[in-house]
């Protein structure tokens, strides 16, 4: 899932997110991959990132593939103040990213999101709804990534929480799956953590992620 909160103006920030994907479908795919890029703040509302991707793959037995994966440019707007006086509750933002896949030469990956986040007290709600859209000039596939999550900050700047996150292919040229599970964030002056551990309820066994960043 991605959050609502973005960069200051002139703010960096470099973020490392690791996710899993096991076992998933009939054919028993394996996927880790790594995103790397840092975030650069254009505006107090206006957000960039460079993201580039690694993948680890396996299917069923099959031999394992590394590689470097895509590349590319998004950007992220809060339609909202970050004024802790002025920011209302309820926070939406916008993403969308334009990535070039390696491996496939001809492809281009469009993503976007509209996410909106909500929080009163020590709860902090959050809604993504997401897609991604592979093209090529034979060739296209789309995916809907609808996510959600609650979370209870429980100490300090620690919370705890529960998430939901799916990939539901619209078309044949690909499946769908879900997982749901616990989560957990912790923010420590400049630096930042979240985990959670998705257990899957449809076409996957589970689907864990570790992402931190630390700005500067």
């Amino acid at each position: 899932m991605y959050g609502t909160e973005v960069m200051p103006e002139r703010g960096v920030e470099l973020q490392t997110w690791i996710l899993e994907e096991d076992n998933k479908y009939d054919t028993q795919v394996k996927e880790s991959s790594i995103w790397w890029g840092p975030l650069i703040g254009v505006t107090d509302q206006l957000e960039l990132a460079l993201p580039f991707e690694l993948e680890w793959d396996q299917v069923g037995g099959d031999k394992a593939s590394f590689t470097f994966k895509r590349f590319g440019i998004e950007a992220r707007y809060r339609m909202v103040s970050q004024d802790p006086v002025e920011a209302p509750a309820l926070v939406p933002l916008v993403r969308l990213a334009i990535k070039r896949d390696v491996t496939v030469r001809d492809d281009v990956r469009v993503e976007g999101d509209v996410v909106a986040s909500y929080e009163t007290g020590a709860v902090h709600a959050l809604v993504d709804l997401g897609f991604v859209s592979d093209i090529t000039p034979h060739t296209h596939h789309t995916e809907m990534r609808p996510s959600g999550g609650v979370s209870i900050r429980v100490a300090g700047e620690l919370r705890l929480g529960a998430e939901l996150y799916a990939e539901l292919s619209l078309d044949s040229r690909g499946e769908s799956w879900a997982a749901v599970g616990p989560n957990v964030a912790w923010t420590h002056g400049r630096f930042w953590f979240s985990g959670a551990f998705g257990i899957g309820i449809y076409h996957i066994n589970a689907a864990p992620r570790v992402m931190w960043g630390i700005a500067f």
